[in-house]
């Protein structure tokens, strides 16, 4: 029995790691090489349970299950370093107070060791439900947006194990009535007020991250806005002053085919023309949030002699919030125009814009022109520049959101950005 509970315990530890960490396979090779590291760990730790026993098997738990996990997550977890390890800690301490919590238990019932398991058994199941719908979806937004602070929440749940870990050596049955019980059990109410101080600031930061971001989108929109009321208002003055001059424009027209000068006449019509599509503002598609910020950022784009192909269907009623396709659009183009403003041929200046929607999926589509070397983190382009990689992580944030996935290419001169909401 203790042999079938250690492996769902560990089972159970595996399923925690997946929820609260970004998981992602490198490659085959990674793939292979945690197989094969996984495989030799099994096989070493039941040689040491069957040849020692169970007892000395727990003294060394944390050698032979818990370090042997973390670098299994090592191979998949898409964070690594200090983050990773805060995960791994908070595992640890959310299966020991399981753990502990089922000793107590017993030890008010006098229950049997196999009773004891199957208490600790029992209680996984609604420990993981409340991880996975209140826990992991701060933990998740800290880990994709923060990456300071770290070292500090790492010092709780490692107090806590080493307070476990000193008093009990995993030996829960000796805990029951032993004199240990009571500072554990204390250690266990301080761990548990420290992780609900740790998910009011999560949520405190997660909050504030978002209003930052809503306030910044929302001068964004604004000075969209602002642009497209000024072009409109600029076409409408336009409209009223060919309106006004119409009379003599045909006046002039009929001159040149009385005179059955032709071709000065279709001259002057193509120039009329010309003045009168050029106070006429694109429509790019029918969402009006997106057609804003087209008009203010393919105009920017031209200003600075960038060609811009643009093949949009985005209808206007979509179930992404004009807020998150303001941020998807908003950082892909900005970007791909600063990229394109350091290209050294006005030829290769090219930035392409699709979006359609394809088995109720929205899929973006952003492609730009680029000179200097683009260096990836953790799958992000950065720069040099202040503040780099906000505005691929405001994209990957609102792909999660939804459910999709967006990924950032550079080859061959070409930069592609695509985001699957």
């Amino acid at each position: 029995m203790n042999l079938v509970w250690l492996v769902l315990t560990l089972a159970f530890a595996t399923i925690l790691g997946s929820m609260l960490t970004d998981l992602e396979l490198q490659n085959k090779k990674s793939l292979y090489q945690m197989w094969l590291f996984a495989g030799f760990m099994i096989i070493f730790d039941s040689y040491i349970w069957l040849s020692f026993g169970h007892e000395t098997f727990m003294k060394f738990y944390p050698f032979l299950a818990q370090i042997p996990l973390f670098i299994v997550f090592l191979f998949i977890s898409k964070h690594k370093g200090i983050k990773l390890v805060f995960i791994h800690l908070t595992i640890i301490a959310i299966v020991s107070s399981i753990v502990l919590l089922a000793v107590l238990i017993s030890g008010f019932w006098n229950l049997s060791e196999t009773q004891m398991n199957l208490t600790a058994l029992l209680l996984y199941l609604p420990t993981g439900f409340i991880t996975y719908k209140f826990f992991r979806p701060y933990i998740l937004y800290m880990l994709r947006n923060t990456d300071k602070g770290w070292w500090i929440f790492c010092i709780i749940p490692l107090t806590y194990t080493m307070i476990t870990y000193s008093y009990s050596k995993y030996d829960m049955t000796s805990v029951i009535s032993g004199a240990s019980l009571l500072p554990i059990a204390r250690g266990l109410i301080f761990t548990l007020i420290s992780y609900i101080m740790i998910l009011w600031i999560f949520k405190q930061n997660r909050e504030q991250l978002a209003l930052q971001n809503e306030q910044s989108l929302l001068r964004m929109q604004i000075l969209a806005s602002k642009q497209n009321l000024e072009l409109l208002a600029e076409s409408q003055e336009k409209t009223i002053v060919y309106r006004h001059d119409m009379r003599h424009h045909l006046k002039l027209i009929d001159s040149y085919l009385e005179d059955s000068n032709n071709k000065a006449a279709r001259e002057y019509i193509a120039e009329v023309k010309e003045a009168i599509n050029d106070s006429v503002i694109e429509n790019y598609c029918e969402n009006y949030t997106v057609n804003l910020i087209l008009s203010s950022f393919i105009s920017k784009a031209r200003s600075e002699g960038i060609s811009v192909e643009t093949r949009v269907h985005l209808s206007e009623n979509t179930y992404i919030s004009d807020m998150d396709l303001c941020v998807v659009f908003s950082n892909a183009l900005e970007n791909a125009i600063n990229a394109c403003k350091k290209v050294q041929d006005k030829v290769d200046k090219n930035i392409s814009i699709i979006c359609k929607i394809k088995e109720n999926r929205t899929f973006i589509q952003i492609t730009n022109n680029y000179q200097e070397n683009v260096v990836f983190v953790d799958d992000f382009p950065v720069s040099q520049e202040e503040g780099h990689g906000l505005g691929t992580k405001s994209i990957s944030a609102v792909a999660h959101k939804y459910g999709g996935i967006c990924s950032f290419a550079a080859e061959n001169g070409i930069f592609k950005a695509s985001i699957i909401l």
